[in-house]
Parts: structure tokens; sequence; C-alpha cells
């Protein structure tokens, strides 16, 4: 049976909707797409529940109409910055009278990493594993089939805040759909628009959306670093509004139609016409104006993003390039020149390599779709067990351990 996977993008100005289907061979093939404007969210976090809902449901069923498929359930993203990672180590006994490791085991010694400690505002939505250690030989991806009498994982794991995930959640369930999962948007965009080279040798992704971005560094096939400004751009197009007096629709067609930071000759430049607040008449303005409006804007945006850097001493991690992408800076003109001046280092655009999804808006949405297919055998254990932990998720360590164990034993 070919089985789908929806990916949905919950932005700060509109919902992205993905729909993969996995077919006979296991192939993944991307077939469905959905966009739909949202104003429900702000520098990440859900403020309008029936506004949000109503934009994912418009963006699925557009994304049904072009697969003709009916989706039940999607799987959501949170923003890097809104998700804390921490390392710990699990340790099981294969269970197996041949010592043969099953994919048993290997969710039994990712339920054992869980084992931890977190704030009770938090709630695991991700397990990453870094490396499974079979009877001490480590650096082994998929134990599965090996011998072996004791199996470790040294993992990632992922938290986000149990209010702002309820509150997707409810989105979601008013929507009309069940929540699948939730990935944090770094590994979800990466797996659309990073190498696997550049994701080993080190790699900066820069995500920029209306309202947020979202910056991580990737090294040795893992991430390394996530944080999240508050900028994005939105603010370019605020910037517009302001200094042209024209309104933010105007402002928004402006920057989409002539966004660039390139000047022209003086000579060379012809007058822009544009509606003015006052509504009386036409005003003008010119290309040179307009860049000059959206390289301080950008500037800004590009040096916090530096900063943010080189505060967490990440930047001699970067090996290879700065990869930009999401719809808020990667459609302006020269912004990979002014980049590169910024950061001394190679900069690109990510755009993922699927047909018809080939452009930044989509890179999450995509990206969602193809982590899920590559994790999908460990991705139900974790959300089912997650479920469970939110009815003992204040409870202390030990009866988190008591409750881990009844469960292997019941």
């Amino acid at each position: 049976m070919e089985e789908l996977i929806v990916g949905v993008d919950i932005g700060s100005s509109k919902v992205c909707a993905i729909i993969g289907q996995v077919d006979k061979n296991g192939e993944l093939q991307i077939i469905g797409i959905g966009y739909y404007p949202c104003n429900g969210v702000k520098k990440g976090i859900v403020v309008d529940i029936d506004e949000t809902a109503f934009s994912i449901k418009k963006a699925v069923e557009q994304a049904e109409r072009m697969a003709n498929k009916n989706v039940t359930s999607i799987y959501l993203k949170i923003y890097g910055g809104l998700a804390t990672i921490y390392r710990n180590n699990g340790v099981v006994a294969v269970s197996g009278d041949n010592r043969e490791i099953s994919k048993e085991d290997v969710e039994r010694v990712i339920q054992a990493a869980k084992i931890i400690a977190i704030p009770s505002d938090k709630e695991i939505i991700d397990v990453i594993p870094l490396e499974y250690i079979v009877d001490g030989y480590g650096e082994i991806k998929d134990p599965v089939g090996m011998a072996g009498i004791r199996l470790e994982v040294d993992a990632a794991i992922v938290t986000g805040s149990v209010t702002a995930i309820q509150n997707m959640e409810k989105c979601v369930q008013n929507a009309g759909y069940e929540l699948e999962g939730i990935i944090v948007g770094p590994l979800a965009t990466s797996e659309s628009v990073l190498s696997k080279d550049e994701k080993e040798l080190g790699v900066a992704l820069i995500d920029v959306g209306a309202g947020v971005t979202d910056i991580c560094v990737f090294k040795y096939g893992n991430l390394i670093y996530s944080s999240m400004i508050a900028v994005g751009g939105g603010h370019i197009t605020n910037d517009l509004s302001i200094g042209l007096k024209i309104s933010f629709e105007e402002a928004e067609n402006i920057k989409k139609k002539y966004g660039t930071l390139n000047k022209f000759p003086e000579n060379d430049v012809e007058d822009i016409k544009i509606s003015n607040l006052s509504g009386k008449g036409l005003a003008t303005t010119n290309i040179n104006e307009i860049a000059d409006i959206i390289e301080a804007r950008v500037f800004e945006l590009l040096t916090l993003i530096y900063d943010k850097l080189k505060e967490a001493e990440i930047l001699d991690e970067i090996s290879t390039n700065i990869v930009i992408t999401g719809g808020g800076l990667s459609f302006i003109k020269g912004n990979i020149d002014l980049a590169q001046k910024i950061f001394n280092k190679s900069v690109r655009i990510g755009l993922p390599q699927s047909i018809g999804v080939s452009t930044p808006i989509y890179s999450a949405g995509v990206g969602i779709v193809k982590y899920i297919y590559k994790n999908k055998k460990f991705m139900h254990s974790i959300r089912e067990s997650t479920k469970k932990e939110r009815k003992t998720i204040k409870l202390g360590l030990f009866d988190k351990i008591k409750d881990l164990f009844s469960d292997f034993w019941a």
C-alpha cells in the first residue's frame, strides 16, 4: 500500500502543506502542494488558534486536490530557537535468544535514552540517535541484525514547550486532522537544502521567514547549534511601507517585484508609480530608493545573525557554506554578495531538489516530508511514548523510570 507523508510548515505569514507519497518501490515522490496566508502566528508562537486552524485546513485542502488524496494526519515543524536539545545515553540488554539485535531492541534503547530529567514545562518531541554502540564498538548507524549482548545509544533528546506544542495540536485538531508528530525546523529543512558533505564538514543554515529567522550549524552530520531571532522578511516589507508611505500589501508587492540591493546609474533609473496612503493619485519612487531601504534592513538582519554565531564561538566550525533559505530573504537580488562580505564565507541559496517545489518557500515543508521518510521507523514509537509522557510529565525521574519499565514488562 502506498503511504502518504504530509508536512505542514506554519509561518508568520503563510502555511505551506506538502504531500509526499512512498510508492511501491519505497521511493518518495512529492505529489501535492498547498499554500495559504496566515496571520495567527507571531514569532513562531500560535496567537490565534482559529485563524491558524483555518489556514492549515485551506493549505492542506489545496495539496489534497493536487494529489487527489485524502489527508487524515500531518507533521508540523517547530522553530529551532524554541526547542532545547539534550545529550543522553541509553543502555539495554539484547533480548533475543540468538543475541541478534532486533527493531524492538532499538526501540527499547531509544526509550531508555529518554529517561532524563527535564523541566516540567518541556516535552520530548524527538529522539535523534547519533550513534549506536554494540558491546563497546561504536559509530554504528543501524544495529538491527547485528549480534551482541549490550546495546547502547548516544542520542540527542529534543524538547519543546508543552504549552506551544499543545496549542499547535489544538490548531491541527480544529482543522480536522491528527497531529502525527513535530519536527525541529532545522533538522527538517536541512534534509531538503543541505548536502551530506556540508553537514559533515560544517555548514550554517539560515532560514529567513516573514517574522522569524532560524539559525543553525551542522557538523559531523549533527546539529551542533540552534538559535532564533525575531526578525524576518516582514520587517523589510514594513520598512518599505513606512519609507514609501504605502500600504503593507503594496509594499510586499513592491518587494517581490523590485526587491534588490543593487543600485543603478542615475541616468538609467526610471520612476515607479506607487499608490500613496492618502489615496489621492499616485506617487513615484525608483529602484535606488527601494534598494536603499531594503539594504539597511538586510544589513541589520545579516549582522544580527553574524553576531549570534560569533557570540556562540561557532563561526570556525563552518567549513563549507552559509546556506540561506526561506521566503523572507532568498528572493532579494544581491543578498549573496552582501552576506559574503559580512560572513567572509561562501554563501548560497538553499532550494529543495524536487520537481515542482524548487523554491525556498517550500524548503521546510519538503524537509519535513523527507525527514519523516528517512526516520519513519522510529517516529511512531517516539510519538506514542510522548503521548503517554504527557500524563506523567510532572512526575519525578523515579516515577518516569517506573512507568518505562512497566511498559517493558507488562
